[in-house]
C-alpha cells in the first residue's frame, strides 16, 4: 500500500451504542430543537412511541411481520421497545426550507441497549434535497409492501449515516415537457459491527419520467449500489482513495492494491436494480401502478441472464381513506435464476453474499438492508437463503361510522425457500406469515393492537400481539 495514499470521505457521524458522547449529543439536539422551536418562524412536532410485545411458540421468538420492516426498532426476542423523537422546520422566504430532526430508541431484544434512531439535517430548495446524517425513510404504498422503496433499500434495517443528494420532486426538461427525470446520489457508512470493518456503501439512482397529463407516469431506471474501502482481517485495508472511490462509481476493476478479484473485476461489491412503475388513474376514486425490478449483482444479471428474477407488483390506491378497503397491493419476488445457466466460471450469482471482501454481505447491523425475505444468519455472518419465491399481499382500510374510526392493515406472506447455491435447505423451508394492525383508540393518546403468526413446515408455529402507544406533538 503506498505511504502516502490519499484518504476520501474519512467522516464518522455517530456511533452506534448510545455511549456518553452520544447521550451529549443527543441532549445537545433536542436543546436546537426547542431553541428554534422558539422562534415564531420555526415549527417544531414530535412524538412519543412505546410497544410491548407477548410471543408464544416453542423458540419464544416473535413473527415474522412483527420484526421485519420494523426500521430496526424491533428484534426476535423484544418484549418492549419504545422511542422518542422530535423535528423543527423552517420555510424561508425564499421558498427553501431547513429541518433538523433528533430521536432515541429502546428495545430490550439487544441486551438492553438505547440507540440513536435518527439525527439529521435536511435542505430542500425548489428541485433538490441534501440530507446530512441518519433519517428515517418515508414509508411508501402505505406500509403494505414486502420492501417499501425497492428489492434493495427497504425497512428491515436502521437507517444508515451518512449523506445523501436527490430530486425532490420530478425534474421536467421544459415547462412543457412530458419528459423529466429524478434521481440521487449518496455515500454512507455501514460501521464497525462486520467482517470488513469501516466499509461504506455508494448509493446512486436515475430514472426517466415520461408523464404526459397528470393521470398517466412512467418511470424507467436503475439503481446502484457499492460496498468499498474498510480494513479486512483477511486482506487488510481496502482502497479508499480519490482515484479508487472514480473506479467504484464507474464501476472499474481496481489497481494494484486492490484483491486479485476486484483488480481482474470491479472493485468492492457491487449489486442494482432495473426499475419500472406505471401509475394510471382509473377515475378520481382510484389510481393504479405496477411495479417492476430487476436484480443484478454482475455482469450476467445486468443482461437479464437471470431473468425471470425480480419484484413485480401492483398496488391500488383509493383516495377516500374511509373506505373498508382503501388500498390493495400483490407483489409476488423470484430470484431462483441467479444467473446460474449464463455460463459464469464463479457459477450462480449467490446475490446479497460476497465471500470475495465483504462476507456480511449486503447488512447494516446485523439486518439485511433489502427484502427480508432474504435471510441473514448472525454465526455465520452471510446470507444463507436468496433463493427463494414468495407472494405477498398487503390490504387496508378503514372500519369506520359516523361516530366512530378503526384504521386497519393486513399483511400476507408465502415464501418458497431453498437456501442458497452451494449450500440448500434440506428441506426447502415453507413458510405463511402474517400481520394484522388496527387502531383501536384515537384520544388524548393513539392505541394500535397488533395480531401476528407465523407458520412453517420446520418448526411449530409463532404467535404474538403488540400493543403500541404513541404520542404525537
Amino acid at each position: 500500500m503506498p505511504t502516502e495514499k490519499r484518504q476520501f470521505f474519512k467522516f464518522k457521524l455517530v456511533e452506534t451504542r448510545f455511549n456518553q458522547p452520544m447521550k451529549k449529543l443527543f441532549f445537545l439536539s433536542f436543546i436546537s430543537l426547542l431553541s428554534f422551536s422558539s422562534y415564531a418562524q420555526w415549527n417544531f412536532e414530535g412524538s412519543v412511541n412505546l410497544n410491548g410485545y407477548l410471543h408464544e411458540g416453542s423458540l419464544q421468538k416473535l413473527p415474522f411481520w412483527m420484526v421485519h420492516n420494523q426500521r430496526g426498532r424491533v428484534s426476535d426476542e423484544t418484549n418492549l421497545s419504545g422511542w422518542i423523537s422530535g423535528r423543527t422546520f423552517n420555510e424561508f422566504r425564499n421558498g427553501n426550507s431547513l429541518e433538523i430532526g433528533a430521536g432515541i430508541l429502546y428495545q430490550d431484544g439487544i441486551s438492553d441497549e438505547i440507540f440513536l434512531d435518527e439525527v439529521y439535517a435536511a435542505y430542500n430548495n425548489n428541485w433538490l434535497e441534501a440530507v446530512l446524517g441518519r433519517r428515517q425513510e418515508k414509508e411508501l404504498y402505505k406500509g403494505l409492501s414486502a420492501t417499501n422503496e425497492n428489492m434493495l433499500w427497504s425497512l428491515n434495517a436502521r437507517p444508515l449515516p451518512g449523506i445523501s443528494f436527490s430530486t425532490n420532486r420530478t425534474i421536467f426538461f421544459t415547462p412543457e415537457s412530458a419528459y423529466g427525470f429524478e434521481a440521487s446520489w449518496s455515500e454512507y457508512l455501514l460501521g464497525d459491527d462486520r467482517f470488513v470493518k469501516g466499509a461504506r456503501l455508494h448509493h446512486k439512482s436515475i430514472n426517466l419520467v415520461y408523464q404526459p397529463n397528470p393521470d398517466f407516469q412512467l418511470k424507467v431506471g436503475v439503481r446502484h449500489f457499492a460496498q468499498w474501502a474498510g480494513d479486512s482481517p483477511e486482506s487488510g485495508p481496502q482502497p479508499d482513495g480519490f482515484s479508487d472511490y472514480v473506479k467504484v462509481i464507474s464501476g472499474r476493476e481496481g489497481g494494484d492494491n486492490a484483491v486479485g478479484g476486484d483488480q481482474a473485476n470491479v472493485l468492492g461489491n457491487h449489486l442494482g436494480t432495473y426499475e419500472l412503475e406505471i401509475t394510471k388513474r382509473i377515475n378520481p376514486e382510484l389510481e393504479l401502478s405496477f411495479i417492476y425490478n430487476h436484480m443484478f449483482e454482475d455482469g450476467s444479471g445486468s443482461r437479464y441472464a437471470n431473468f425471470p428474477d425480480g419484484r413485480y407488483g401492483i398496488f391500488l390506491d383509493f383516495e377516500d381513506d374511509q373506505r373498508l378497503v382503501n388500498g390493495i397491493l400483490y407483489e409476488f419476488f423470484y430470484t431462483r435464476n441467479q444467473s446460474v445457466n449464463a455460463g459464469s466460471p464463479h457459477g450462480a450469482d449467490n446475490y446479497m453474499n460476497n465471500f470475495l471482501t465483504y462476507h456480511s454481505g449486503f447488512t447494516y447491523e446485523r439486518r439485511i438492508i433489502g427484502l427480508p425475505f432474504f435471510t441473514y444468519n448472525e454465526e455465520l455472518d452471510q446470507v444463507v437463503n436468496s433463493k427463494f419465491s414468495a407472494h405477498h399481499l398487503g390490504l387496508s382500510g378503514n372500519f369506520s361510522n359516523y361516530f366512530v374510526s378503526y384504521p386497519w392493515k393486513l399483511l400476507l406472506s408465502f415464501s418458497h425457500n431453498e437456501g442458497r447455491y452451494g449450500r440448500f435447505y434440506t428441506p426447502n423451508r415453507d413458510i405463511l406469515a402474517g400481520l394484522f394492525d388496527i387502531n383501536v383508540l384515537q384520544s388524548f393518546v393513539q392505541l394500535n393492537v397488533q395480531l401476528g403468526v407465523e407458520v412453517s413446515n420446520i418448526s411449530e408455529p409463532l404467535y404474538g400481539v403488540g400493543l403500541n402507544l404513541s404520542k404525537q406533538f
